[in-house]
């Protein structure tokens, strides 16, 4: 079976390998490890409401955010990660957002997203939103110790985690 694994050219996974993302901010330059991307990515307005397509009501964070692209992206897709956290920088929820670079897309475009509701999360606390500069996607050719460049994301930060800040 071993002989099979090592011809297959797998691995297991090598434990140690989890990256703490870089410093939360409200504006921030992509990074992909040592590597700087061209985009920036803004968050522009939040507020925490009534999510409008719930039925229970619950309270989600709806917030807004601007991308400026100065230059092709390496990737065809980056995935960033954008949390609530509380006046302690706590984070409350964060979930991945995506920017994509299809050609022809605006150099500066305007999104918005929900996060939450979710059970037991107190949304309501939210002191402000942030981004997490690290492109969370490991690349096409992550796991295969052949062709990857080595390249592993941070984890999306977890309800509880408290965020280093910019």
């Amino acid at each position: 079976m071993c002989a099979l694994a090592a011809l297959a050219g797998c691995t297991a996974p090598s434990g140690g390998t989890e990256r703490e993302p870089g410093p939360a901010a409200a504006e921030i330059s992509v990074v992909r490890g040592d590597r700087s991307y061209p985009l920036t990515v803004k968050i522009t307005k939040w507020e925490v409401r009534r999510h409008p397509q719930l039925p229970k009501g619950e309270d989600a964070v709806h917030f807004s955010y601007r991308t400026s692209k100065k230059g092709m992206l390496p990737e065809a897709l980056v995935e960033l990660a954008a949390c609530a956290v509380d006046s302690r920088d706590v984070v409350l929820l964060c979930q991945a957002i995506a920017v994509d670079n299809s050609p022809g897309e605006p150099r500066v475009e305007a999104a918005d997203s929900w996060m939450g509701p979710g059970t037991g999360l107190h949304l309501s606390d939210t002191a402000r939103v942030v981004l997490l500069p690290d492109q969370l996607r490991p690349g096409v050719h992550a796991g295969d110790p052949k062709d990857s460049d080595g390249y592993v994301p941070p984890s999306l930060p977890a309800p509880g985690d408290r965020l280093r800040m910019r």
